[in-house]
């Protein structure tokens, strides 16, 4: 859970080059930028988690949002696969992605933003028993997001695994401070992933200094007593308290960025379940974020696709 958007992908040749050339067009008056490459495409952490998961052979069940409008954007991506979805009556959010060498998101968070955790019925919470790791993702896009972890741990209990990616939190610094306090206190959560800005400002609430990865990796799992992933461009990491596990990533020429965390997320996850060592978990995730980032394909690999790749 939680969250669905429905993803407008723009691929200018230059992010600062269409920025220049939108400002001179408004100061002329207005009118088109032509030739800008634009794809729409299904969103959001947890749909996309939820797919990726799916697609790697693993029975799914994600428990999102959307109007009826856009609700056969989100179901036909499952159709064929282990997976059940749940949908509650809220709009899907909106995002335009400006995607260059790095992507910049422009959300309006619309039913996301507002996900609390009475959205859940008992079946749910029965179905969500029953589930061997349990994934609250996009805490950033929902007021409601630390409720919702709350409820969580609460009805669930203390053994059952909660997987946490929080996304972008740097416009929620003070209440994302909070949560940290929370989790440290009260083990909301068992496992946390980021990329390298949401470990940093991680590392920023939590009081801990320096900007290496693999040592904000060990520092932020040892201060949590959680397992800490952290996916960069040039390497990941992984820790529980101890000393960093290091993989170093293959530099490719990405085609799309967009959705590419979540994709390496969904092959971590799967290579936990599978019972590989961390090394062998975190090669397995970044051939699947490799594979996924050079393709022309919005479509996450399958597990054929990334064992070929290995």
């Amino acid at each position: 859970m939680h969250d669905f958007f429905v993803d407008r992908l723009v691929r200018p040749h230059d992010i600062d080059g269409l920025f220049r050339t939108a400002k001179s067009k408004a100061v002329q008056g207005g009118g088109s930028v032509h030739g800008i490459l634009q794809e729409d495409v299904r969103g959001g952490n947890a749909v996309n988690l939820a797919h990726a998961l799916a697609m790697l052979g693993n029975k799914v069940l994600l428990i999102t949002h959307s109007d009826p409008q856009h609700r056969g954007m989100l179901t036909e991506a499952f159709e064929g696969l282990g997976a059940e979805t749940r949908v509650k009556p809220l709009p899907p959010g909106l995002t335009v992605s400006l995607e260059g060498k790095v992507n910049v998101m422009l959300s309006d968070s619309r039913g996301a933003a507002d996900f609390p955790p009475s959205l859940v019925t008992k079946s749910d919470w029965k179905a969500l028993g029953r589930s061997k790791i349990v994934c609250s993702v996009n805490w950033s896009s929902n007021r409601h997001g630390t409720s919702l972890l709350r409820a969580l741990r609460r009805k669930l209990g203390p053994g059952k695994n909660l997987f946490f990616n929080p996304s972008d939190v740097r416009d929620r610094f003070g209440e994302y401070r909070e949560l940290m306090a929370d989790l440290r206190k009260n083990h909301l959560v068992d496992w946390v992933s980021f990329n390298e800005f949401e470990a940093q400002t991680t590392a920023n609430a939590l009081g801990i200094r320096g900007t290496d990865p693999r040592r904000l990796c060990a520092d932020i799992a040892r201060s949590l007593g959680v397992r800490v992933d952290i996916h960069t461009e040039w390497a990941v990491h992984t820790s529980t308290g101890g000393a960093a596990t290091s993989v170093r990533t293959e530099h490719v020429r990405p085609m799309r960025l967009t959705g590419a965390g979540d994709i390496w997320d969904a092959a971590s996850i799967t290579g936990f379940l599978k019972g590989m060592h961390d090394i062998e978990r975190l090669r397995f995730a970044n051939a699947a974020a490799r594979l996924y980032v050079k393709s022309g394909s919005p479509l996450p690999p399958t597990l054929k696709q990334v064992r070929a790749a290995l």
